[in-house]
């Protein structure tokens, strides 16, 4: 069966890292041991349990890709100190965090008054942001991109949703990298 390579470079760095992925047909397991095969009833079960995972994920994706066509604001590359992690000289010394934001709000309104009443102020969510990476210390980058987007939730009532990145470009790994992070999608609840 005939394969497939895809390579990309990686983003946001000043040496780019050619990662490749060998993409190829998939060919069935081999038989057990015994020259056996697998029953029919078997085969199909195994087909019922596949799809039944991919129809639920694909609903997920459904849902999040109609938020992820509606307006948003968005902020990027927010950077600022603080005293985040899990370890001591962490929490003593500090570091520079870098954090992006998507905020999920219609815009139609402000678009047509041109009025800034009419949507939120990108400086309200930096403030929002700013507050808590400078503020009291988290152990875990999950815990800082929660208290961001919960407290931009909680402010906004017109934001439905929030996308909050938080990246930490210095960290002690050995080996070459831009940064580690994470990223989290909250909506607000029906």
């Amino acid at each position: 069966m005939g394969g497939h390579v895809s390579c990309l470079l990686g983003p946001r760095s000043s040496h780019p890292q050619q990662i490749c992925l060998s993409l190829s047909a998939t060919t069935p397991p081999p038989p057990p041991t015994g020259g056996a095969s697998a029953s029919t009833a078997t085969i199909r079960a195994r087909r019922r349990r596949r799809r039944g995972r991919g129809a639920m994920a694909g609903k997920k994706e459904e849902e999040e890709a109609v938020v992820y066509r509606g307006d948003k604001l968005i902020l990027r590359g927010l950077r600022f100190h603080g005293t985040h992690g899990v370890k001591p000289e962490e929490k003593k010394l500090g570091q520079k965090f870098v954090i992006d934001v998507d905020a999920w709000m219609d815009l139609a309104a402000a678009g047509d008054s041109d009025d800034i009443s009419d949507t939120v102020s990108y400086t309200e969510i930096y403030r929002i942001a700013k507050n808590v990476v400078e503020g009291p210390s988290h152990n875990l980058l999950e815990s800082v991109a929660q208290s961001i987007a919960n407290s931009t939730l909680l402010k906004f009532p017109q934001i439905s949703a929030v996308r909050v990145k938080v990246e930490k470009p210095h960290v002690a790994v050995q080996g070459v990298l831009d940064y580690l992070g994470v990223e989290i999608f909250r909506q607000r609840k029906a």
